[in-house]
C-alpha cells in the first residue's frame, strides 16, 4: 500500500460515497490517509441529504420522539468540513412552516452550516414544492420558506462550479437568482419548475450557457404554463448553440410558450415534449430521438379548442419537409381517449408524423396506444420502410398474426395481453406467440404474457 501513488490512492477514495467515512474512519488510518482525506479528489463522489426533523407528541407525559436528529447534524459535519462535494441534494420542501410536526431542530443549524460551508459542489438539488396554490401569498412557507435566503446564497456562491442544477421553487427568488443562474457558465444540466407566474426583469439577456447539454422545464402545479415566454425566450438564447437534450413534463409539454422557443435549438438530438410539438420538431434538422406525449388538456382549454389544436398539427406536419435524421420515435398517452373523435384526431396527427419521419428504425408505443389503436399501429408500423426495432407495452394476442405481416422488423418487445372478459385466457395467448415466433424465426422475440386491466373499448 505505501508503494501506491497518492494519485492511486485519491482515484480509490474518490469511489466512496459516505461523507462520514471520509471524516471519521479514513483519517485514523495512517498520516498518509489523514493528508489524503481532506483533499478534494476523495470526495468526488460524496452526496449529503438535506433532510427535515419531525416529533411526533407523546402522550401520557412521555417526552416526544424526533426523527432525524442525527441525520441532520452529520449532514452539517460534513458540509462544514468536506472541501468538495459531488451533490447536495433538499429532500426537504424548506424550513419554517408552521405545521404542527414540524421539529425546529435543523432551521438554525443546516443554514448556519449552508453559510459557512467552502465546499466545491458539482450538483445541487433543491426539493419540488408539494403544491401551489395562487390564493397563498408568496411569502407562505410553502413557497417561500425561512431558510430562502440562505438557499440562494449557497447557490450564488457556487455559480463557477456547479455542473447540475435542479432549482425547485428558487424561480421564485427572481432577480437575484435568475442573475446567479446567467452566470453559471460551467451548467451541463439544469431542470427548471415554471411556476404559473412570477416576476422577471431581463436578468438572462445577453448571457450564455456555453456548456448547457440537457435540460428540464416542468410546471410548478397542474395549472397551464403561461406567461413564461420573455424567460423562456433568454433561457433558450443562453443554450440555443449547445443544448442537446430537452425535456418538457407535465403540462410544459404542450405550453405554446415552451413549443414556440424549441426550434431555436439548432443542436437538439433529443426532444420529449407533447404530440402538438411534432410539427415544431421538423425543423430541428439534427434531432434523432421524438418522445410524443398523449394528453387530453383540460386544464384551461375547452374539447373544441383541444381539438383545433391537434387539427391544427396535422395541418402543419403535412406542409412540413421531412425530418430525416430522426431514428428513435416514442408516444404514449397519459390520458384516456375514450371519445372517438379524440381517437381519430390524435391517430392523424401519428399518421402524418410517420410520412415524415421516413428513416425511423426504433418505435415505442404507450399500453394505451397498444390496446385501443390495433388497426392504426399496424399500418403506422407498416408505414416506416426502415422500421428494425419495435417495443410495445400492451398488444393484444389476438393480433399477432397481423403484426407477424410488418417486414423488415429485426427487434419486438413488450406485453402480449389477454382479458379475462371472453377475449381467450392464458393459454390462447401464449399459444398465439410461440405460433407468431414459429412464422417469424427471424425476429428477435422479447415478448411476454400478461393479462390486461384495460376495460374493452
Amino acid at each position: 500500500m505505501d508503494a501506491l501513488p497518492d494519485e492511486l490512492l485519491l482515484e480509490v477514495l474518490g469511489r466512496v460515497d459516505d461523507g462520514l467515512t471520509l471524516l471519521d474512519a479514513v483519517p485514523l488510518v495512517c498520516r498518509r490517509w489523514h493528508r489524503l482525506s481532506r483533499d478534494p479528489g476523495a470526495w468526488s463522489s460524496v452526496t449529503v441529504h438535506i433532510k427535515g426533523c419531525f416529533h411526533y407528541e407523546a402522550k401520557g407525559g412521555d417526552e416526544d420522539e424526533h426523527d432525524g436528529h442525527d441525520v441532520i447534524q452529520n449532514a452539517a459535519r460534513i458540509l462544514l468540513h468536506a472541501p468538495s462535494l459531488r451533490c447536495v441534494e433538499f429532500d426537504v420542501a424548506g424550513y419554517g412552516s408552521d405545521r404542527p410536526s414540524r421539529c425546529r431542530f435543523g432551521e438554525d443549524l443546516i443554514p448556519s452550516a449552508m453559510g459557512r460551508c467552502r465546499a466545491d459542489v458539482r450538483e445541487i438539488l433543491l426539493a419540488r414544492p408539494a403544491f401551489y396554490n395562487d390564493t397563498h401569498d408568496s411569502s407562505s412557507a410553502y413557497s417561500r420558506p425561512a431558510g430562502f435566503c440562505h438557499l440562494l446564497d449557497f447557490v450564488s456562491r457556487r455559480v463557477g462550479h456547479v455542473r447540475c442544477l435542479e432549482i425547485g421553487y428558487l424561480l421564485q427568488a427572481g432577480t437575484p437568482f435568475e442573475r446567479a443562474l446567467g452566470q453559471c457558465e460551467n451548467l451541463e444540466e439544469l431542470h427548471i419548475m415554471l411556476p404559473n407566474r412570477f416576476q422577471y426583469g431581463g436578468e438572462l439577456r445577453g448571457r450564455r450557457l456555453p456548456k448547457l447539454r440537457r435540460l428540464t422545464l416542468e410546471p410548478w402545479s397542474v395549472l397551464r404554463v403561461e406567461h413564461c415566454r420573455l424567460f423562456l425566450t433568454d433561457l433558450v438564447g443562453c443554450a440555443a448553440q449547445s443544448v442537446r437534450h430537452i425535456r418538457c413534463e407535465g403540462s410544459s409539454s404542450s405550453s405554446e410558450d415552451v413549443l414556440a422557443e424549441l426550434p431555436r435549438c439548432v443542436e437538439l438530438r433529443s426532444l420529449h415534449c407533447g404530440i402538438e410539438g411534432a410539427a415544431v420538431s421538423m425543423s430541428l434538422t439534427r434531432l434523432r430521438s421524438l418522445s410524443l406525449l398523449i394528453q387530453f388538456d383540460t386544464i384551461g382549454r375547452s374539447e373544441q379548442d383541444q381539438l383545433r389544436a391537434w387539427s391544427a398539427t396535422e395541418r402543419a406536419l403535412r406542409a412540413s419537409g421531412e425530418l430525416l435524421s430522426l431514428r428513435e420515435l416514442r408516444l404514449a398517452a397519459a390520458s384516456w381517449l375514450w371519445d372517438p373523435n379524440h381517437r381519430q384526431a390524435v391517430w392523424r396527427v401519428v399518421t402524418a408524423l410517420g410520412t415524415r419521419t421516413p428513416n425511423v428504425t426504433n418505435v415505442s408505443l404507450g399500453s394505451i396506444l397498444g390496446e385501443f389503436f390495433h388497426d392504426s399501429v399496424l399500418g403506422f408500423l407498416k408505414s416506416l420502410p426502415r422500421l428494425e426495432s419495435v417495443h410495445i407495452d400492451a398488444f393484444p394476442f389476438h393480433l399477432l398474426p397481423r403484426l407477424a405481416e410488418v417486414g423488415g422488423i429485426k427487434r419486438v418487445s413488450g406485453d402480449v395481453t389477454w382479458r379475462s372478459d371472453g377475449e381467450g385466457d392464458l393459454s390462447c395467448a401464449a399459444a398465439e406467440l410461440v405460433e407468431f415466433q414459429r412464422r417469424r424465426p427471424d425476429i428477435d422475440c422479447r415478448l411476454s404474457v400478461r393479462r390486461s386491466y384495460y376495460l374493452s373499448s
